[in-house]
Parts: structure tokens; sequence; C-alpha cells
């Protein structure tokens, strides 16, 4: 195979990989992964001690902590308004990026959990008061700063000191109150 055979090849192959829908713009983010089923096997402690994590494996921890967000995300889809395709990402420094694609719009919210309130007080519940409202949870930045960034398509829209998650009923929200209370005091080192 001549040489430009295989540049043509190799140039074809990064393009491809690089087009992923699942990629985030930039960074070095993996994706937050799926809850894995657990096996039928004869010994059950075998199964958790193979599937344990290191305590001081503060990504690894904190990236299986987002699995049950990842799946309310996933649920949520088609039920309220302005959902779509979600999908949540984290990097080695825990900044999260939330991805979500909608009506032939990306939208993406980014924070870094060690940005975010780990006590209690830092937390807010949305109530569904209205017809066509949702609840959600809203945590906000330590002191207050502006540090969640929005954006629409790649660019900018807004910078908040909180971020909200939507999700179709309260006990979708009750589900997600404790995993994020959990994974940011992971991100924290306090737990």
């Amino acid at each position: 195979m001549n040489s430009l055979k295989v540049f043509a090849i190799f140039a074809f192959a990064v393009f491809f990989f690089a087009c992923g829908n699942d990629n985030p713009p930039d960074g070095n983010y993996a994706q937050v992964p799926e809850n894995e089923q657990s096996s039928a096997s004869a010994d059950p402690m075998a199964d958790i001690r193979a599937k344990a994590i290191p305590e001081d494996d503060i990504y690894r921890r904190v990236s299986q902590s987002l699995v049950p967000l990842q799946e309310e995300y996933r649920n949520a889809s088609g039920k309220i308004p302005g959902i779509g395709k979600v999908t949540v990402f984290v990097d080695e420094h825990l900044t999260v990026l939330i991805k979500n694609e909608v009506k032939g719009d990306v939208f993406e919210t980014k924070f870094n959990l060690k940005n975010l309130q780990s006590e209690g007080s830092g937390m807010r519940l949305v109530p569904d008061l209205s017809p066509g409202e949702f609840p959600g949870l809203r945590i906000f930045t330590i002191d207050n700063k502006p540090l969640v960034e929005t954006y629409k398509n790649g660019e900018l829209i807004s910078t908040d000191d909180y971020f909200e998650i939507f999700l179709p009923a309260r006990e979708n929200i009750e589900r997600i109150t404790p995993v994020m209370v959990q994974t940011i005091k992971i991100a924290h080192g306090e737990i």
C-alpha cells in the first residue's frame, strides 16, 4: 500500500472518530458509565470485591456516583420540554459537562464539583407549584460565584451561581438529591 493511501485511511479514521456525537467539545472528559447489571454469580461478595473502587480514586468514585443522574436524564428525555438526549461527562479535574441535544440544538452546562457547596444549606428544592412546572434541585456555588457556564451550540450564553436539575416527578428529584450530595462530598474529600 502506498503512503498516500495509508495517509488517506488514517485521515478518514481521525475524522470519523472526531465526529462522534457523544464527544464533548474540549477537555479530557469521559462519559459517565451506564449502570452495570450484576451478574448471577455463586459468590456475590466476590462480585462486590471485583467491582470495588479504591477509596483514593476520587475520579472513578465521582464518575460512578453520577450514574443515577445519567439514568434520570435518560428517563426524562421527551417527558420535559427542553430535555432531549442528555449525556453526562466528567474529567479528571472533576469538571462536569452535561450535554443536552434537543431539536437540532446542543446545550451544554459546565461546572466543577469542587465549586459547588457541599453543605445542605447550599441546596434548594424547586417545587412544581403550577401546571406545566417540573420539580427540581438547585445547587449553589461556593460564595455564590458565577462558575456554572451554559452554552448553546458552542456559544456561552450565561454564567450562574447555581446548577439546576429538573426531572419529571418528585420521586426522581428525591432519588437524585442524595446522589448529588454524595458526589459533591466525594469531590470535596469529605467522604
